[in-house]
């Protein structure tokens, strides 16, 4: 792991270079000249972003599972038939082994039901209502908006400009492949229907628990392989599954904390908890559509198993996300990234923690069925989105004065158009948002604050 990482840790201290409020000059005039580009691309239809501004995909599949947007959330859709290249490895949590068909069946025989969703489970006053599909964006200025969410957008934007080595085009290019992505995937109808159609199996597992902060204040993501069966369930599901992990992730950081440290438990995994092409997924979902959200990744108790793939894992990493990789295999080590406090003691911490999934309850998103309240929220947000949008046009010198540009050097008037933002997506939030089980437990707070529990 490159000293610069491991600086922070041995401080105490996050590396906030080139983040919200600490800019070099040359780094705050090529933020200005993205947001330039962008404005330049906003009228432009979201059916309008060239393909070849992608990254080459990784492997993907159709979400089977997914509803039509007319149709009830609270009703599972039939599973097709799976074709032979669903059985090709991409069934699981980072496998390897292609599977069999019959494999699969027999895992089907399995009494877990890995064919339920927890909208199937949970009490029906406890689901949100059917997704407002009229709501999906179809310009590019809609589509960016939408997937600000509760961010400071200088925020999203230097993501993307670090990402890309401060290269004003390549970041836009990057950007706009994620909104396109975003739309793709449907991200919006994910974070509205929420837990309610994850696979409920993959709910109450715990592969992909957050707990907790390490001790620069990052949520901790702690990811136990071996509780992963690769035949278990299909990969839309498991995909479906990782999103949203990485969808509640992003309202868990607020500067100056930006970023999440991954626990990645590899204590007695074996070669069949591992697959090989949805762990290429993953990684390109996190370095091309979640970039500069990774802080820390602990490796823990690495196996022989794992220490062999790791030779074939090693190359497809980015190197930035290379850097941040770090092997342990005690509990002495772990404390030196993470607080013995907020440790569970199954890794040798005091925290008494064990994960348990709890199911949405009665009546917990009923806000999202209040129409008019949701309109005024939205209204309130679009409103605070023209204001932003109006003091940054002025701020990069786009259909200003030489005085109105002057007068915004300084930066304040955009603060306080962005603390509005801020506050108006707030207020959104609980509309469009199904509640989570991390705002059941009070990790979340009514103010969107993380507290770890």
């Amino acid at each position: 792991m490159s000293n610069l990482v491991l600086e922070q840790y041995e401080t105490g201290k996050l590396n906030l270079k080139g983040t919200l409020g600490n800019l070099t000059s040359e780094e705050t005039a090529l933020l200005q000249k993205l947001w330039r580009r962008l404005f330049g691309s906003f009228e432009k239809p979201t059916h309008g972003i060239s393909a070849t501004t992608a990254p080459s995909p990784a492997p993907s599949v159709k979400r089977s599972s997914r509803p039509r947007a007319d149709a009830s959330s609270r009703a599972a859709t039939p599973q097709p038939e799976p074709s032979a290249s669903t059985y090709s490895g991409l069934s699981g949590w980072f496998g390897l082994s292609s599977k069999s068909k019959s494999e699969v069946e027999l895992a089907d025989s399995n009494p877990t039901p890995y064919n339920e969703i927890v909208g199937q489970v949970a009490d029906e006053s406890s689901l949100p209502p059917t997704f407002a599909a009229e709501s999906r964006p179809t310009t590019i200025r809609d589509a960016f908006w939408a997937a600000v969410q509760g961010d400071h957008p200088d925020v999203l934007l230097l993501r993307f400009l670090r990402a890309r080595k401060w290269k004003v085009d390549d970041a836009l290019d990057m950007l706009l492949a994620c909104l396109r992505w975003r739309l793709d995937e449907e991200i919006d109808w994910l974070v509205w229907v929420g837990e309610s159609e994850l696979n409920y199996a993959l709910m109450q597992s715990g592969i992909g628990a957050i707990h907790k902060m390490d001790r620069l204040g990052q949520p901790i993501l702690y990811i136990p392989v071996r509780l992963n069966d690769p035949r278990a369930q299909p990969a839309d599901q498991m995909v479906e599954y990782t999103i949203y992990l990485m969808e509640v992730s992003r309202i868990l950081l607020h500067p100056p904390v930006e970023k999440v440290c991954l626990v990645f438990d590899t204590t007695d995994m074996s070669i069949s908890n591992m697959d090989w092409t949805f762990f290429k997924t993953f990684l390109h979902y996190l370095e091309h559509y979640y970039p500069e959200c990774l802080g820390l990744v602990l490796i823990y108790n690495a196996s022989w198993v794992f220490n062999s793939l790791w030779k074939l894992i090693r190359p497809l990493l980015d190197p930035v996300v290379a850097s941040k990789v770090q092997f342990v295999n005690s509990a002495a080590e772990l404390q030196k990234f993470i607080d013995p406090e907020n440790l569970p003691v199954e890794y040798g911490g005091n925290d008494a923690f064990k994960y348990k999934y709890v199911l949405p309850q009665p009546d917990e998103n009923k806000a999202m069925f209040d129409e008019d309240g949701r309109k005024h929220a939205a209204e309130a947000r679009s409103e605070a989105c023209n204001e932003f949008e109006a003091v940054t046009r002025r701020w990069v010198g786009i259909d200003s004065a030489a005085e109105d540009l002057a007068k915004d050097l300084d930066n304040s008037s955009r603060q306080k158009a962005a603390d509005a933002l801020v506050e108006a997506s707030k207020g959104l939030d609980k509309y469009v948002r199904a509640r989570t089980l991390y705002h059941r437990t009070r990790a979340i707070d009514d103010k969107g604050r993380f507290h770890g529990n």
